[in-house]
């Protein structure tokens, strides 16, 4: 009974809504790459637990179109001795361990996370009440050479959603987990237009 209350009252409220903001830290990464030669090593999706699998999938399949059968995950790699994880920005050390024994020419990384998280989806604070806030979350892509053992392609896409300090009952933003795929969107958009396919 009280839900259908909810309902009924939820047009009086005063409502209001927020949109993501997605920014590209690394404004100097003008080139993409060259996704038409060498045979392409993608390392696990680091990212939150929730949004893992979906992301990761995101991830394969983006790739897969732009390399077909040249793309390779990690789990599948015979042969290769790897860390358990392979950090963002990984030693030297680690791009010479990956390139040996290998037939691999290219190492992907892709790191998720969620930055701030200071309030949800719904949020139904009173007015009276709201401090405002900042939900952000962040999606970083490392393309490496491993024959050159170097970074060829670097970027971090950073989406933020703000919460106003207003005189609103309900606000209603995309969920964290929706804006770090929207960041990923954006950043797989980025290397696709100013990469060779």
């Amino acid at each position: 009974m009280k839900k259908y209350y909810l309902l009924i009252a939820l047009p009086f409220l005063m409502v209001s809504c927020s949109f993501p903001n997605y920014i590209f830290e690394n404004q100097t990464q003008s080139t993409g790459v060259d996704f038409t030669i060498g045979k392409w090593l993608l390392n696990d999706v680091d990212a939150p637990p929730e949004v893992e699998d979906r992301l990761s999938e995101l991830v394969e399949k983006d790739f897969k179109n732009f390399l077909n059968d040249r793309l390779i995950q990690v789990n599948e790699a015979k042969g290769l001795l790897l860390p358990r994880k392979i950090n963002i920005n990984p030693s030297k050390k680690d791009l010479d361990d990956l390139k040996k024994g290998s037939q691999f020419d290219f190492f992907i990384n892709v790191k998720a996370s969620h930055t701030k998280q200071e309030f949800g989806a719904l949020d139904i604070t009173p007015h009276n009440l709201n401090q405002g806030g900042t939900n952000q979350s962040q999606v970083i892509l490392e393309v490496y050479d491993l024959k050159l053992g170097q970074i060829i392609y670097s970027q971090r896409v950073i989406g933020s959603i703000d919460k106003p300090v207003d005189n609103q009952d309900v606000h209603i933003s995309k969920p964290s987990n929706s804006l770090l795929i929207g960041a990923y969107k954006k950043l797989i958009k980025d290397i696709k237009n100013k990469s060779i396919k």
